[in-house]
């Protein structure tokens, strides 16, 4: 018997995401207020080389089959096009989390960043008929173990699959 949830879609202010990471959006004072510009820096961190790629979410159902988290790296994503796009964390934790511990935000223009360690779904939901794009910052030896060189069992990242645990996890 499938076991179902849904999570519900909640407004992304810094306050409701903050157990998960940062909003990337200016943080007052700015870092650096020079004449021209303000600068706003955030605690970024990874332990190999960063690597900047664009990512392309399509549009599929709202549905969670898998998570996974990564703990050498504050993965982060900027939404720079497309559909509106929903993403589902979770706080870290070294246990996968019960899918009531899911929640689900609506990226439209804004950004964030991940704790080291916070779950989140393997894939992000278009709202739209596009797909949605992203600035998508990482750390090469976790990109290379997971789509470069693939491993059987990833040092650097953690996966929880839902369906085979017999749960239907949905986006409402």
């Amino acid at each position: 018997m499938t076991d179902t949830v849904k999570i519900e879609i909640e407004p992304l202010t810094a306050q409701a995401f903050a157990p998960f990471g940062l909003l990337l959006e200016p943080t007052w004072p700015a870092t650096f207020d020079l004449p021209e510009k303000n600068l706003h820096r955030f605690p970024w961190q990874a332990d190999s080389p960063v690597i900047v790629q664009i990512l392309e979410f399509k549009p599929q159902p709202m549905i969670v089959r898998k998570i996974e988290r990564h703990t050498h790296v504050t993965e982060s994503r900027m939404h720079i096009g497309g559909s509106s796009t929903i993403i589902v964390v979770a706080a870290p934790s070294d246990a996968p989390p019960r899918a009531t511990d899911l929640r689900a935000f609506r990226l439209e223009g804004q950004g964030v960043m991940f704790k080291a360690g916070t779950w989140h779904a393997v894939d992000a939901f278009p709202e739209g008929e596009e797909p949605g794009f992203f600035l998508f910052l990482s750390d090469r030896e976790t990109q290379r173990e997971l789509f470069d060189d693939p491993v059987q069992h990833p040092t650097r990242s953690a996966f929880h699959d839902y369906v085979a645990g017999g749960q239907d996890v949905r986006i409402s």
